[in-house]
């Protein structure tokens, strides 16, 4: 999860100037399931039990970062740098004023965060946002003992870190349990504990608003939403049921101005289970199976023949990968994964992800209107770089709204293009179906009504035989391969 904080256009929040007193007038009341009868007696029943009993396993998160500065540039944390990001990290503060005139030649960022025990013997998981830089980290417990801390394992991918804390001789840490966040209910209560704004174990509860939000931080977004107050410092700190189960972990705001507006976001904490395992070795591997993919909508389903839009359309097979190897075409739409339904890309990406690499998955497709099975050897997840699709694009005519000319070497380095063969689209006229679609200058069209286009003729031809008076066309923008719905007819 990575870009996880608050609005960009405003400041952030300094410890040394705020003071901070938001308990929103909303008394959030709670009953469990064994206090039922509390709350037809006439009263509603307290935290305070629940409180008491959870605190203890979690802990405040505090970091030093060393930052390098010169003498044109700005440190991290003050507004015109990093704070221009939609989402921002709620572990972020301020570097401590220096001495006046004094150079300092390496300042130390000092942030904090929360995280929470899982293990007997001092395994803790926080967010990865709260630890990636750190040069030193520092555990504080509810009784104010204070512990170092050393990174086990980390991904960037989901946001999720694993810490164990120094130990000593007859310790006795004690876990808390994790839920199973898939029977969250919306409606259900929930509450926080964690650090926010440096105010050590505070408490806050509410409900969860929503499950599997998609805020842009990444590929595996899957976040509840919660109305839980959750502010900078909150970070990595566990959302619990109304039985003291882990069920999330707090990691983002929705924020106009850097604290609570009653929109938080936590991790599902069983993506984090997943994940443990792994973070223990210290390297989380994923399954890959070699696709670009865009979700299917109304008009490209009509295109494919398809009955609804659910699965995800392969816009590109990578050279060598899995799906390629195993048949998997350009143009096939994925429904399923060893007999799991996919109704969209994001849910194909995070079934990809939990694949063992080595291990065989039998695919289900729609090609031409027909479901398939294919078997496909899993490989490992590379880098984000290595992931990036090859593709290209098409140009149009009059009645559909697009000038375009061959592709050239030349314009294929103007436009960035990976496609050496195609139409690079010169105009969209205003109003017409390519503006409709979404269709750019600059965009190159390597396909139209599956069939590959390196010239303007080749693209008039296959623009004649649209069926419906629609066309399919392939199109590659900046690197990045879709497909478009074009109605009308060439």
């Amino acid at each position: 999860m990575r870009n996880t904080l608050y609005l960009p256009k405003f400041k952030p929040v300094r410890f040394t100037c705020v003071l901070v007193a938001t308990f929103l007038g909303l008394a959030l009341f709670f009953a469990p399931a064994n206090a039922q009868s509390a709350v037809g007696a006439g009263g509603l029943p307290s935290l305070a039990g629940l409180v008491e009993k959870l605190s203890p396993s979690v802990v405040n998160i505090s970091t030093e970062t060393r930052v390098e500065a010169s003498s044109g540039s700005q440190f991290p944390g003050f507004p015109g740098d990093m704070w221009n990001e939609f989402f921002r990290r709620f572990h972020e503060g301020p570097f401590g004023p220096g001495p006046r005139g004094r150079s300092q030649p390496q300042p130390r960022q000092r942030s904090q965060g929360s995280g929470f025990i899982v293990s007997e013997k001092g395994l803790v998981l926080t967010n990865n946002h709260v630890v990636e830089k750190a040069s030193r980290i520092t555990v504080r417990f509810k009784d104010q003992e204070k512990r170092n801390a050393k990174v086990v394992g980390r991904d960037p991918q989901t946001d999720i870190a694993l810490l164990q804390i120094e130990t000593k001789p007859g310790d006795a840490f004690t876990a808390l349990k994790l839920g199973d966040s898939e029977k969250l209910r919306v409606g259900d209560w929930v509450m926080a504990i964690g650090n926010p704004f440096g105010l050590s174990h505070t408490v806050t509860a509410g409900i969860v608003s929503a499950k599997g939000r998609v805020i842009g931080s990444g590929r595996y977004d899957d976040f509840i939403q919660t109305d839980a107050s959750i502010n900078p410092g909150n970070s990595g700190g566990p959302l619990f049921d109304l039985n003291g189960n882990v069920v999330g972990i707090n990691t983002a705001i929705f924020s106009r101005g850097g604290g609570n507006i009653g929109i938080g976001f936590a991790i599902p904490v069983n993506m984090a289970k997943k994940l443990i395992p792994q973070l223990r070795t210290g390297v989380v591997t994923r399954g890959f199976l070699g696709v670009s993919i865009q979700p299917v909508n109304e008009s490209l389903a009509k295109e494919l023949g398809l009955k609804d839009t659910h699965g995800a359309l392969v816009s590109n097979v990578i050279e060598n990968a899995p799906a390629e190897k195993a048949g998997v075409k350009r143009g096939d739409v994925i429904v399923s994964v060893n007999e799991k339904k996919i109704k969209n890309p994001r849910q194909l990406s995070m079934t990809a992800a939990d694949l063992k690499p080595g291990s065989i998955a039998e695919v289900g497709i729609i090609r031409d209107g027909e479901k398939r099975e294919v078997k496909l050897k899993v490989a490992k997840l590379p880098g984000s770089k290595e992931e990036m699709a090859k593709a290209a694009k098409p140009a149009l005519q009059k009645d559909l709204g697009i000038k375009g000319q061959k592709l050239t070497p030349e314009i294929r380095k103007q436009v960035g293009a990976k496609a050496e063969k195609g139409v690079v689209i010169t105009n969209v006229l205003p109003d017409s179906p390519a503006a409709a679609a979404g269709l750019r200058r600059g965009d190159v069209i390597v396909e139209a009504n599956r069939k590959a286009i390196t010239d303007t003729e080749q693209l008039r031809e296959a623009l004649k035989k649209g069926k419906n008076k629609g066309n399919l066309l392939l199109v590659e923008r900046q690197g990045t391969t879709f497909y478009v719905a074009l109605e009308g007819k060439g």
